[in-house]
């Protein structure tokens, strides 16, 4: 983490609607939270509506207005200093950065969000490096704008082995906000369907072999459809827990595995006029979660 010298800079802001402004104003103490995207692009506190934790989604206050260069770096920004830098990547390289990125174009979310993600090259229940992202001086700088969204947390309660090829796990997920959110729900939407935005359940031993679900999977139709039905609410700070049964996992063996699953969420099919319903607010994203288990 470094720490930037003050300097003068010129910062064109090419988002329209937005003004110019010296380094001096923008990046002024109380500005709270701003992302500044390849050396042109600045995101200010006042075009930002809330940032989503969770996921660590930058959710913007209108939607046609997120268009970058696809080369270059990002920088954030709390306070008016510098909290870390990353890479923007775009989808065609052969080469996958590790940290702080910013894939372009974000083809998974619509205009009107900012997805940062951080990269590991491992399977470790250890992470190799700290997470940035989680700085509490954004915390901060977000929480004076009321924009900070502590979202969706999720961890696995169990891995049971049923039978030779059945497997049930169960996952607990909390809802650490005070409103409402709409996830995605694998008994109403189906197990086929559900897995159509995750992988499931993966199992992992000491030699890394892998360890699996057989599901037929079930596409939507037109593949950028979703259905309000699929969802269920969790309340703000409530808790809920999801059970999945595989009836035909890979034969499991006696020992000590890593379970990796993703919960999902939606994503570039809900456009920003329908991230608010009647109940709450539509969670998108998705959580990466791992547990060290054993198989008896």
């Amino acid at each position: 983490m470094r720490i930037i010298k003050p300097v003068v800079v010129t910062v064109i802001i090419l988002l329209t609607g937005c003004e110019k402004d010296n380094s001096e104003r923008l990046f002024n103490s109380n500005e709270g939270f701003c992302i500044k995207i390849a050396d042109s692009l600045v995101y200010k506190q006042s075009q930002i509506d809330f940032y989503d934790f969770s996921s660590h989604l930058i959710y913007l206050n209108n939607g046609n207005s997120f268009t970058f260069s696809n080369r270059g770096s990002f920088t954030v920004f709390a306070d008016g200093i510098e909290i870390y830098s990353g890479q923007l990547f775009p989808l065609y390289s052969s080469f996958l950065p590790v940290g702080p990125v910013i894939r372009c174009p974000p083809l998974f979310y619509g205009d009107y969000i900012i997805p940062v993600e951080f990269i590991q090259l491992t399977d470790s229940l250890e992470n190799t490096f700290e997470d940035p992202r989680k700085d509490t001086r954004i915390i901060e700088a977000l929480r004076k704008y009321n924009q900070y969204r502590e979202g969706l947390a999720c961890e696995i309660i169990s891995v049971q082995k049923l039978s030779s090829d059945k497997v049930r796990f169960e996952i607990r997920l909390v809802n650490n906000d005070s409103e409402n959110l709409y996830l995605l729900d694998p008994d109403k939407m189906g197990i086929n369907l559900f897995h159509y935005f995750t992988n499931g359940l993966i199992l992992k031993n000491a030699y890394n072999t892998v360890f699996t679900h057989n599901i037929t999977i079930a596409r939507p139709e037109p593949w950028n459809t979703w259905e309000v039905d699929w969802l269920s609410v969790i309340k703000g700070k409530e808790t809920k827990t999801i059970s999945i049964t595989y009836n035909s996992f890979k034969t499991l063996v006696p020992g000590q595995y890593t379970a990796i699953f993703v919960f999902p969420g939606l994503g570039r099919q809900v456009e920003r006029e329908d991230l608010i319903q009647e109940n709450g607010r539509i969670w998108l994203g998705d959580l990466h979660i791992k547990k060290a288990i054993i198989i008896k």
